[in-house]
């Protein structure tokens, strides 16, 4: 009894000395341990949907035959139940988790279709905090600097995984839109950092114990890891918008925001309030007086550039970063969150170009070599069908849509599982992960514009010689690759 009585003693003069010192720290030591506390929370929370997730794969589909229809329906029912709880996850925790949840969503042609179904709903919009709580992070970062704002909502028009965005007006008169990150971000990051890697350790020793032995997902949260570094030091966004409006400087169809320096830091980013629509929004671009189709070439055209040409690769080109205007009657697409960004080596961007271009025309043996370069081995043969939408063994017209008959071919034949994708995914160079991911989003939207996936393939290619070739060595090539088509009929 003195035991216990001594214990209680010391655990009440622990909590009341933790109170204290929790009541004299800084409000940004505050916010720092609100941050560890929120990790712990989520670390737990996260365990147990890995645990439900795991049980409930392993229950639901013990006996099923693979190639079997029912097989196939309980799977689609239990890919729903773990997208409901990765999305419940994500909301909930904030931060990291909800990048990873907006990441899985934006992985239409690699997650499974339910996953990014449940998902998509993350890229809208974040629950945002109370003005007086992110308000500390313009305090502390850069003080006195609130005072040079005449007017600042305190209701954020935008809140997104890692920061919230309000629009203000500085004394100069200028109308701005300020990024603000969560407070407590920075230490939930780190801790949920290590959670989610030890997640990912315990993933492959599952994998391992069911026969998956060369599986290594470290290797795509490593990936994963690498962007979202990127995203939480604003000093990068600003570094990366800057160089997208040089480059875009003379085109008058692409606009990027300025920055005001003076009131941006690594958690604080100012930038000038543009409106507009969402890229996603036909009717309201119908309503601009706009045809759909020619903002979907407008955005090919961009992203092709930054992908084919200038190697600066915007990586995040979901609805919610991508706006539509009018400017003296013409279209604008306004270009936002400039926070990852993936800068291609001129080597593996030349090589990117080729590949392309034996893709296009069915030169597999090319395809092979590059792929060989790059690590591929023989997963090689899934470009085709990630990039193109044709099989290896499909000789359709460039821009066809794959046949029914072709995908049951590929799921009877086992050719896409989950084990091959994800394997495909490890050998992937960071860099091509990337551009594989940027394309798949642009191509979405494309579609939804009602652009033509053969034009998009098309401009692809005029730019990837426009990357290889110039003066006449460009015609003489462009020639070559048209008469190719024709003789191909492709």
């Amino acid at each position: 009894m003195a035991m216990f009585r001594s214990a209680s003693k010391l655990l009440l003069a622990g909590g009341i000395g933790g109170y204290s010192l929790y009541q004299s720290s800084s409000i940004q030591t505050k916010q720092d341990i609100k941050g560890y506390f929120n990790s712990s929370i989520n670390s737990i929370i996260a365990a147990k949907v890995l645990t439900l997730s795991v049980i409930d794969y392993m229950y639901s589909l013990k006996g099923l035959d693979y190639s079997s229809e029912e097989y196939h329906k309980v799977r689609s029912q239990v890919h729903y139940r773990v997208a409901r709880r990765i999305l419940n996850l994500s909301v909930r925790s904030r931060g990291i988790y909800f990048k990873a949840g907006q990441y899985l969503g934006n992985l239409d042609r690699i997650m499974p279709k339910e996953f990014t179904e449940i998902l998509c709903v993350l890229q809208d919009s974040a629950p945002p905090l109370d003005f007086e709580e992110i308000r500390t992070v313009i305090d502390h970062d850069l003080p006195g600097a609130f005072n040079a704002f005449e007017e600042f909502d305190k209701q954020a028009i935008a809140a997104a995984s890692l920061a919230q965005v309000h629009k203000a007006k500085l004394k100069t008169g200028e109308t701005v839109a300020v990024k603000i990150q969560y407070p407590f971000l920075s230490a939930q990051t780190y801790t949920d950092f290590i959670v989610l890697r030890n997640i990912t350790n315990i993933c492959n020793w599952l994998l391992k114990m069911n026969q998956f032995e060369d599986m290594n997902l470290l290797n795509i949260w490593e990936t994963f890891r690498d962007m979202c570094t990127q995203e939480v030091d604003f000093l990068h966004e600003r570094f990366n918008s800057e160089k997208t409006k040089v480059i875009f400087a003379n085109d008058k169809t692409i606009y990027v925001p300025k920055i005001y320096e003076k009131f941006s830091c690594s958690r604080v980013l100012t930038m000038e309030f543009v409106s507009g629509v969402k890229i996603n929004d036909n009717e309201k671009i119908k309503e601009l007086g706009f045809k759909t189709e020619d903002i979907a070439d407008m955005l090919i055209t961009a992203f092709g550039k930054m992908i084919f040409l200038y190697g600066h690769v915007h990586c995040d080109p979901h609805p919610g970063n991508i706006f539509v205007r009018s400017i003296d009657g013409k279209a604008q697409i306004i270009l936002l969150d400039h926070g990852f960004y993936r800068y291609v080596p001129d080597d593996f961007r030349k090589d990117f170009c080729r590949l392309w271009q034996a893709l296009v025309t069915l030169d597999y043996p090319t395809v092979k070599r590059i792929s060989e370069t790059m690590g591929l081995g023989e997963y090689y043969r899934y470009l085709p069908l990630i990039l193109t939408y044709r099989t290896m063994s499909s000789r359709r017209p460039l821009g066809d849509i794959i046949t029914e008959e072709e995908k049951r071919g590929l799921h009877k034949g086992n050719e896409i599982t989950f084990e091959k994708i994800t394997r495909l995914m490890q050998r992937l160079p960071p860099d091509l992960i990337f551009i594989v991911r940027t394309n798949n989003l642009v191509a979405l939207h494309n579609l939804r514009l009602g652009g033509s996936s053969r034009k998009r393939f098309m401009k692809y290619t005029d730019m990837s010689f426009t990357a290889l070739f110039s003066g006449l060595w460009y015609y003489w090539e462009k020639i070559k690759f048209y008469f190719l088509l024709l003789y191909m009929r492709l």
